[in-house]
């Protein structure tokens, strides 16, 4: 059975930092709000790419 699907006031691609600000603006707002990413973690850049010595 396929459910229906949910609707949301907003859709954000990516949550890097850009995309967790505008996640944190449109709840401000009293928005609903579905972030989609392809990685397993947020971050963006520092989720995907690896820094030798930054914690």
């Amino acid at each position: 059975m396929v459910a229906a699907p949910e609707r949301v006031d907003v859709a954000i691609v990516g949550a890097g930092f850009a995309g967790m600000y505008m996640l944190h603006r449109a709840r401000s707002a009293g928005l609903s709000v579905h972030v989609f990413e392809r990685g397993g973690g947020v971050g963006g850049t520092w989720y995907w790419n690896r820094y030798p010595g930054a914690r």
